[in-house]
């Protein structure tokens, strides 16, 4: 049985208010061919489909066109979608019962009581070879989880311990309905405890540094784990069969040289899995002019010196610029669009360095841009600011009080 893994599509994402339709719809029409190529029977989506709980329309017919025509093209293949932390779980869930009548799955949000979840079955879903009707592994899938999700049991520790908690529940209803041998195939949208970070992409999901899941208590358990949320394609600590897709296509500057890919895992009669990641070619370019900060004369100088193929907007290469100043330049920008009117590309974003000068023992304060201040952590700055004002580290209430206001803010008040 072969299945492909993929996730963090960000569909209706911009990059600094460039359209990135036609990189999406490209990634989708090869997307199909794998599935073509690949002999695929399953394909797992795990989570952050669309880039905003409210997406574009735009986003939301290209996602219903790509599942139409995976459907139309291969009658036997199931599509098992999660919601992640930026999907909107009750948009995801609206057509489910639709989705259903073409072999897809969605799965947007999981209801609890202090004994557990509610229809663990709910979860568990069998997947069946091309030309058979018997299951030959259980997807046990599971959406992100937002910490209401999740307040049980009463004697699990913390948010981690009840993620953990959830799956094991789950992998054990599966065991109770369908035997012991048949290989289950976890999905989950985390932020799983040995995975690296993108510099300034991943939203951060819990505040207070307990959102890594330790996940090595069920690596026995499972034949493989297909994670969303890091968009850095990775294998989870030591364990192979752990995995994060990575999103298909840069989301920021600092995943310029990320491998962007997804997976295919073959199961095998004899229980065990072969992994092979299959790199996404990546549609348009992101380009670094100069490769480090330089001053600005330096900057207009290497610009002058780009040579690019004329191709479409949809298609020119985003570019980023590092350049360090002395002091105010009102006329930055004017100056580097100038250079750039007759190049086809598309300027992402300039980042600005200052050059320093000390003055006694302190050093003149760097002014922050608008990307720099976007990427600033939110407890950072709290934390900064109550031990200045306080001498002291915020109490636990404190630190839960604005951990939840946080969620609210970044889920536009849903939970």
């Amino acid at each position: 049985m072969r299945l492909l893994h993929t996730s963090d599509w960000h569909l209706g994402q911009d990059l600094h208010r460039h359209d990135r339709q036609f990189e999406h719809r490209k990634f989708l029409e090869w997307l199909l061919k794998v599935v073509e190529e690949q002999r695929i029977d399953a394909l797992l989506i795990a989570g952050d489909v669309f880039d905003t709980a409210n997406p574009p329309a735009s986003a939301q017919r290209m996602f219903f066109d790509f599942l139409r025509l995976a459907h139309a093209s291969f009658e036997h293949l199931q599509i098992v979608v999660i919601a992640g932390n930026h999907d909107s779980p009750a948009r995801m869930e609206a057509p489910a019962e639709l989705l259903k009548e073409f072999s897809v799955n969605v799965i947007g949000r999981v209801t609890s009581t202090p004994q557990g979840m509610e229809s663990p079955e709910s979860f568990l879903l069998p997947l069946c070879a091309r030309g058979s009707k018997e299951p030959k592994a259980i997807c046990v899938a599971l959406p992100f989880l937002r910490t209401a999700d999740v307040q049980w049991p009463s004697d699990a520790t913390s948010y981690t311990d009840a993620v953990v908690r959830a799956y094991e529940q789950a992998m054990n209803h599966a065991r109770a309905q369908y035997g012991s041998e048949i290989p289950l195939i976890a999905m989950g949208h985390m932020h799983a405890r040995g995975g690296v970070t993108s510099e300034d992409s991943e939203r951060k999901l819990v505040i207070g540094g307990e959102e890594a899941v330790p996940l090595a208590k069920l690596a026995k358990d499972f034949a493989y784990v297909a994670l969303g949320h890091l968009h850095l394609a990775q294998r989870v600590a030591e364990f192979e069969h752990i995995r994060y897709s990575g999103s298909p296509i840069p989301m920021s500057f600092s995943e310029i040289n990320y491998p962007h890919q997804v997976v295919l895992i073959e199961l095998k009669e004899n229980g065990n899995s072969q992994i092979d990641p299959i790199r996404v070619p990546r549609a348009v370019e992101m380009i670094r002019c100069p490769a480090a900060s330089q001053s600005l004369e330096v900057v207009l100088s290497e610009l002058s010196l780009l040579k690019l193929p004329n191709c479409p907007l949809s298609e020119q290469p985003f570019l980023e610029i590092p350049v360090t100043l002395k002091g105010p330049t009102p006329d930055m920008r004017i100056r580097i669009e100038e250079i750039l009117k007759n190049i086809p590309v598309r300027l992402g974003r300039i980042v600005v360095s200052r050059e320093s000068k000390n003055i006694g023992k302190s050093q003149q304060p760097e002014l922050l841009g608008l990307d720099a201040l976007r990427r600033i952590d939110p407890l950072a700055v709290f934390l900064n600011l109550h031990e200045r004002k306080y001498s002291c580290a915020p109490v636990d209430d404190l630190l839960k009080d604005f951990s939840q206001a946080l969620r609210e803010v970044n889920s536009g008040g849903e939970q």
